[in-house]
């Protein structure tokens, strides 16, 4: 389907704007949201004070609704809070650990210790004074 190559096409671009940034010894750009894996999850949700992981599936439209506030919530609080993204259809480790039956759920961690989730697309504002409540 033309919307699968779209959206491995844009996946590509964003984990080569990651790449090169690490190359440069950049260790995050602001409004990043990095891809995670199963493999990847530990160390990334001990990375920072505030870790977000949105849990995800490319066939799922609630998911892709949610995409563009994350990006910007992950340019607004690049700062604060690391984002990143968690494919659920490719990583079956973390969505069993937990317990997630519905996507999108966002995970939030905070200091390397789950705190709180959300599940479904809400508001941005919402979301947003839910990290704060973290911070």
């Amino acid at each position: 389907m033309v919307e699968d190559e779209e959206l491995e096409m844009i996946r590509a671009r964003k984990l080569n704007a990651l790449m090169e940034g690490k190359n440069k010894g950049d260790v995050r750009m602001a409004g990043t949201v990095e891809i995670i894996t199963d493999a990847t999850f530990e160390s990334f949700i001990k990375k920072d004070k505030l870790v977000v992981i949105d849990c995800w599936a490319p066939w799922c439209g609630p998911c892709r609704a949610l995409a563009p506030k994350i990006e910007e919530l992950s340019n607004e609080m690049a700062d604060k809070i690391s984002f990143g993204k968690l494919n659920t259809d490719e990583n079956e480790g973390v969505p069993m650990r937990f317990n997630i039956s519905a996507i999108p759920t966002l995970l939030i961690f905070k200091n390397g210790n789950f705190v709180d989730r959300i599940v479904g697309s809400g508001t941005k504002e919402f979301m947003k004074s839910k990290f704060e409540k973290h911070l």
